[in-house]
């Protein structure tokens, strides 16, 4: 049978225009698809079986005893650490919720690329577009790095190559800047418009403070930084200022270097500076395993995105004491509750400390956990809504198979209960 118009959870850019072929025994991407949906669809079988059955030390059990031996473990636990986190909007409330109850930490596996955005954010805000208004409104788009098909794989075509707008834009006519280590240029878009500048990665926030430099007349004694001319980044900044609405996009997964949220503030920075004489927005590209949805829902409920503490009653925010892979290395956690619902090979990370796993059907742990709970995957096996990587719309997504599996939500509510 053919779904058409499926939401896609498997990247930041949720796209709600697949058509989805559901087989008793498999899924199949058949119309605009890209490599991560197609991978995200096919992970795991319908029903039935090993994959979907509950287990405590590694031995077969039903929901109702998992849930009774995890509701144990986390009531005897000093400070449990709920990690991993990729569900959707209503898992991510029932997680806040029993962390509240069992006075936990919480911190999304992602959150160490998360934290490039947020903490900028933080420092000294930024001004940022909607991908619609990319899509209607950009006449130059500039990247800083190169692997953004990677990040979002769909994003040119969608939002930059598209062959309409709202606004009667001729997107034939569209720019586009890639500063980046390799500088891969869409191949979909006009060779013509494309200008592609190879810069180290590390070398990005460098790239941008300089065409902040430039930008306000400031004087440079230096002939080139990172191997590109002055020259050359003088033209860029004519260009920029030139643009009736430029967008400056970058992905933080790319941007694995030390402080690199210094990189980020120089971005948004170059956008602030832009806005005094033309119309610019910055783009952070990049999410998945439902990162953005549950910073979403962490921020509404408990002020903070990731990386809170629940342990004294009230919520609190710490982006170095409260990072779960220094609370796992230094055993001050004592219980590992782990949610992937998205991927089955985002698993728990192998050590010493007791694990309950809430995991895609499929998923197979390095180390057996005190509790395993196949869970249901949204947007395949149930409905439910994510968050898109501009963090204004929420997509809603359906389910396209039957299954027997919980949502994680259902699992986690259920062992609020027994608390």
């Amino acid at each position: 049978m053919l779904r058409h118009n499926i939401g896609c959870p498997f990247c930041g850019l949720c796209c709600d225009d697949l058509t989805i072929k559901s087989e008793p025994e498999r899924l199949t991407v058949e119309a605009n698809g890209c490599p991560l949906s197609e991978r995200g669809f096919s992970q795991s079988p319908a029903t039935g079986g090993s994959n979907h059955q509950p287990r405590i030390q590694g031995h077969a059990c039903s929901l109702n005893e998992a849930v009774d031996h995890a509701a144990d473990l986390l009531g005897n636990a000093r400070l449990p650490l709920f990690g991993g986190l990729g569900t959707d909007v209503a898992g991510a409330r029932a997680v806040l919720s029993l962390a509240d109850r069992a006075g936990a930490v919480l911190d999304h596996m992602n959150s160490e690329s998360m934290l490039r955005n947020l903490l900028a954010v933080q420092d000294s805000g930024w001004m940022t577009a909607t991908l619609g208004v990319v899509r209607n409104r950009v006449d130059l788009l500039m990247i800083f790095g190169s692997a953004i098909e990677k990040h979002a794989p769909r994003f040119y075509e969608r939002f930059f190559n598209n062959a309409e707008s709202m606004f009667g834009q001729d997107t034939s006519a569209r720019e586009l800047i890639i500063i980046g280590s390799s500088a891969d240029a869409p191949t979909a878009h006009g060779d013509a418009h494309i200008t592609s500048i190879p810069c180290p990665t590390d070398r990005l926030g460098d790239i941008a403070m300089t065409l902040r430099a430039l930008l306000q007349g400031r004087p440079l004694q230096a002939e080139n930084v990172a191997g590109i001319p002055v020259a050359q980044l003088r033209e860029i900044v004519t260009r920029l200022a030139d643009a009736h609405y430029g967008v400056i996009a970058w992905a933080t997964d790319e941007l694995d270097f030390p402080h690199a949220e210094l990189a980020v503030q120089a971005f948004s920075g170059l956008v602030k500076d832009l806005n005094i004489t033309t119309r610019c927005s910055g783009m952070p590209l990049g999410g998945n395993n439902g990162d953005y949805t549950f910073s979403q829902v962490a921020t509404w409920q408990a002020g903070f995105p990731t990386r809170i503490s629940l342990a004294s009653g009230c919520p609190h925010f710490d982006p170095i004491q409260y990072n779960w892979e220094r609370l796992l290395e230094s055993d001050e956690a004592d219980l590992l509750l782990w949610i992937s619902a998205f991927d089955t090979q985002r698993t728990p990370p192998s050590g010493n400390t007791p694990g309950i796993v809430l995991g895609r059907a499929g998923m197979q742990c390095e180390i057996e956990p005190e509790v395993f709970i196949p869970v249901a995957t949204p947007g395949i096996d149930h409905a439910g809504h994510v968050y898109r990587c501009d963090i204004v719309v929420a997509i809603p997504l359906c389910s396209v198979r039957d299954s027997d599996l919980p949502e994680v939500s259902m699992v986690l509510n259920a062992i609020s209960e027994r608390l």
